[in-house]
């Protein structure tokens, strides 16, 4: 097949959908499929067309003969985004008797990588949002098999130490006060038995502050997201020092005043000061409202105890009238023990961040259990499922990366591990395989087509446009 063909292919197909569309107005959406799955599989005839006519041109380049010897050439069919691309590709042997297609090596396609980045990018996209069936039903094939474990294989083959998608900035920005937010999702372990149990996904935000957005609604200023299992203290150390790192990289520290860290009292977040430069631990209000709510209910000696009497003590600084107040209730309400001692385990420890989490005027209120919720859990805990711990850590780290540089970016990312890939196995010396007299002469025969899409153009037949005029006048009098 040619690109003519193609053209032929594509222009016949084209005007026989718009031709029996025109007769039949009302099959409106069969006929957008038709059009699509036409330019679909133009698309991926042409690309397979191309790569085809690259491996031409390196089997045909002098420095190919120089050095490299012709084995065989063989068939290779990738699953795109416009469906299957099939190309011919030529295996050669180097002068070390090693073995390599040239044409994979310049492309960055491993030996038997199934999907292009497009597809790939797209198969992990889908895998971030909806469950592996799903994200494998995303793509078209013909005839091809992709399943649920394929899927899973992408998600496991992400990089560990994922790139920087940008450049630290020259100029780096003035902002006085930073907020950080972190807490964590209890992820279920695929195991039975005594084995079962959970994976702690850490996720940490940093943002400049909140703005708003309508009535009762705010949303975070240049928020950035970290996130990953991270089990164990060396590996909580590193977290907090990728984000100082980032701190450091692109705010000016002359300017920065100090980074507020909310807090829920967990050890991991309490050892972030440190490792984070000029950081203060801030009590997490929805934590201390759930303590409080605890012991509140109870009643003593026919008086409720009101969340606002816990609340006047707060505000007054009277840790020891809380501590009074605990014990009665503990004295006198019977059941209410465990309840207490929690409630009274966490305003002790935590007295000094609760303190500036109600009068320090930067402190901002914390959304974490809402972010846990969106950027984890909604997809790997709010349902019946389990997770093996490569699983779970290449997820978290997917959708942390997806909010920090959107969809469009996880391509960079397929990318990335390619090259990555590649880098261990590919041998050096294919640049400049292909010489610029050998594109320029293969451009030049492309040019030539051109002009039989101008007469092909210029030669439709006027009396199909009034066919159409007369199909559209034939409905127009049936109405």
């Amino acid at each position: 097949m040619n690109i003519i063909t193609l053209i032929n292919t594509l222009v016949s197909g084209l005007l026989n959908a718009q031709e029996g569309f025109l007769e039949h107005l009302d099959q409106f959406a069969d006929f957008e499929e038709t059009v699509n799955r036409l330019t679909d599989q133009v698309a991926a005839d042409f690309i397979g067309l191309t790569l085809t006519a690259a491996d031409t041109l390196i089997r045909e380049s002098r420095k190919r003969k120089a050095g490299y010897t012709v084995q065989r050439s063989r068939n290779r069919t990738l699953i795109s985004g416009v469906g299957d691309i099939t190309f011919t590709h030529t295996l050669y042997k180097d002068q070390d008797g090693k073995t390599r297609c040239l044409l994979d090596e310049l492309l960055r396609l491993p030996d038997r990588e199934r999907f292009t980045p497009v597809a790939e990018a797209r198969v992990l996209n889908e895998a971030a949002v909806h469950s592996y069936q799903h994200a494998a039903d995303s793509v078209q094939t013909n005839g091809q098999t992709i399943t649920k474990t394929t899927v899973m294989n992408k998600v496991h083959s992400i990089e560990k130490e994922l790139p920087q998608m940008e450049e630290p900035p020259v100029e780096k920005k003035t902002c006085e006060y930073l907020y950080i937010e972190a807490d964590e999702d209890h992820i279920h372990r695929q195991k039975n038995g005594k084995n079962q149990g959970c994976f702690m996904g850490k996720l940490i935000y940093l943002f400049e502050g909140k703005e708003e957005v309508c009535k009762g609604r705010r949303k975070l200023i240049a928020p950035f997201y970290f996130g990953e299992l991270y089990a164990g203290t060396d590996q909580n150390a590193c977290l907090w020092e990728r984000v100082d790192a980032y701190i450091q990289q692109h705010y000016d520290q002359d300017v920065l005043k100090c980074v507020y860290i909310s807090s829920d009292g967990a050890g991991w977040i309490r050892t972030s000061t440190s490792y984070i430069g000029k950081s203060k631990l801030v009590a997490d209000r929805f934590h201390l409202m759930k303590y409080i709510n605890r012991v509140a209910r109870y009643t003593l000696d026919e008086e409720t105890i009101t969340k606002g009497r816990f609340y006047k003590y707060i505000y007054k600084n009277n840790l020891l009238a809380v501590k009074k107040l605990l014990t009665r209730i503990k004295n006198h309400c019977e059941g209410s023990g465990r309840a207490v001692e929690e409630c009274r385990k966490y305003l002790v420890g935590n007295w000094e961040y609760i303190q500036r989490a109600f009068h320090d005027k930067h402190v901002l209120g914390c959304s974490a259990e809402g972010h846990v919720s969106s950027v984890y859990s909604e997809r790997m805990s709010s349902r019946p499922m389990g997770w093996s711990e490569t699983g779970s850590d290449r997820m978290c780290k997917l959708r942390c990366f997806i909010r920090n540089y959107g969809q469009e970016k996880v391509i960079d990312l397929v990318n990335y591990r390619r090259e990555r890939e590649m880098s261990v196995s590919v041998a050096t010396g294919t640049d400049g395989i292909i010489e610029e007299c050998q594109r320029k002469q293969y451009t030049k025969k492309q040019r030539e087509i051109q002009r039989y899409a101008e007469t092909l153009h210029a030669t439709l037949s006027g009396s199909s446009t009034v066919r159409k005029i007369l199909a559209i006048r034939e409905q127009i009098g049936n109405i």
